[in-house]
């Protein structure tokens, strides 16, 4: 007699089956509880379908531009080694090899470029009126932010831009960069523009890029109830003399500042006391930025899903959608614990003293003095390279 399972509602001879019996029972039960499971994990399945189409409908709501491959290399040189003399006559014992964590590497490591645009809708010029560079280390939980400071002097440099026309450019300000790449290319060219300037200068891997307007700083701030920020009497005094941009006065000490007023905080170049402007600026920045990631460490999923509502339509990004799921799987689980530390570019500190400094020349030659950073080249490529791609750390 062949067998036909376990739960097989047939009868067999020597062994009838009444109405009612604990087996039929038990079979009716195993069908009802098979069907709810079914049920269960269509559920299931559609939901997680909604989530990844929602997903999908959300992310594609930003501007999403495709650069050219770059692709970049390095040289890696081996160290010669000796000969050795390795006696065949008595075995060679090894110690056992532990297992430990992987070293960290470039890997673990994303550079986002962004840039804060200043232009509005119908104008020519696209200056990048801030631009910062977020490095993101998910090997130690890390995330390092240089600011580059407008007034540094770029070396020159050739590019070949998306319509194959081929630019030398160099021997002025950084701030003009983004513009020149603009204004060649449009969107596209002023960001793998900016990247190759980055790479060549300061040995910045970008990875990403992000660009952001003043109009969507603005939504944003306003949208997460401003921003706490710490002024000084100098500062203070800056804001209320503004009437544009700033609706109300404000005092020394802990502020809440609207996307308006955090906006001119931002921008500020020349409150009284500041030694050098363009530094201080991007100092100011910095905490900006440091305000918001500490706001949004904190914001519940249906809060962080109206924020980019508001802001995602008023990004310009390469990343896709598939680029941010990836890489919010790594971050996500750091974000509480997030260490933040914060840079300028060119870097001046205790390790690079004299690395920088700074100048009065006619830059673009137009018979004016121009304010312009120098700064030595080799030795911040060395700083920043630790940071971005894990060099010279083991």
């Amino acid at each position: 007699m062949s067998y036909h399972g376990r739960f097989e509602n047939q009868k067999q001879p020597g062994n009838p089956q009444k109405p009612g019996s604990p087996k039929k029972r038990m079979n009716k039960g195993l069908k009802i509880f098979l069907i709810v499971l079914a049920v269960l994990l269509v559920l299931v399945a559609a939901a997680a379908v909604f989530a990844v189409s929602y997903y999908y409908k959300m992310m594609n709501k930003m501007n999403i531009v495709t650069l050219p491959k770059v692709t970049y290399s390095t040289e890696e040189t081996v160290a010669p080694t000796q000969p050795q003399t390795v006696e065949t006559t008595m075995p060679v014992e090894t110690e056992p090899v532990e297992t430990t964590r992987p070293p960290m590497s470039s890997d673990d490591i994303v550079n986002i470029l962004v840039v804060g645009q200043a232009a509005r809708e119908g104008e020519e010029s696209h200056l990048a009126d801030t631009t910062m560079v977020v490095s993101l280390n998910t090997y130690t939980g890390e995330a390092t932010i240089f600011s580059v400071l407008r007034d540094t002097a770029i070396t020159s440099i050739t590019y070949k831009d998306t319509n194959g026309r081929t630019h030398t450019s160099g021997g002025v300000k950084f701030n003009t960069v983004y513009n020149n790449g603009y204004l060649w290319g449009g969107v596209v060219d002023a960001m793998a523009f900016t990247n190759a300037v980055m790479l060549n200068d300061f040995g910045v891997e970008v990875d990403y890029n992000v660009e952001i307007s003043f109009e969507s700083f603005i939504k944003l701030i306003d949208f997460m109830d401003g921003v706490d920020i710490e002024l000084t009497q100098a500062e203070a005094d800056y804001l209320n003399k503004d009437d544009v941009w700033v609706t109300y006065d404000v005092a020394p000490g802990v502020q809440r500042l609207d996307g308006m007023a955090a906006l001119c905080y931002a921008r500020m170049r020349k409150a009284e006391g500041d030694s050098d402007s363009d530094i201080k600026r991007t100092s100011r920045q910095q905490k900006i930025l440091t305000a918001l990631l500490e706001k949004v460490r904190y914001m519940s999923i249906p809060d962080l899903q109206n924020v980019a509502n508001t802001l995602l339509p008023l990004i310009t990004t390469t990343m896709t959608p598939n680029d941010i799921a990836s890489l919010l799987l790594k971050v996500l689980p750091l974000v509480r614990d997030l260490k933040i530390t914060t840079h300028t570019i060119p870097v001046e500190n205790e390790a690079l003293e004299g690395s920088r400094w700074g100048e009065t020349v006619d830059i673009y030659g137009d018979g004016m003095q121009h304010s312009v950073i120098r700064f030595d080249k080799n030795k911040n490529k060395k700083f920043i390279r630790a940071i971005t791609e894990a060099e010279g750390i083991s």
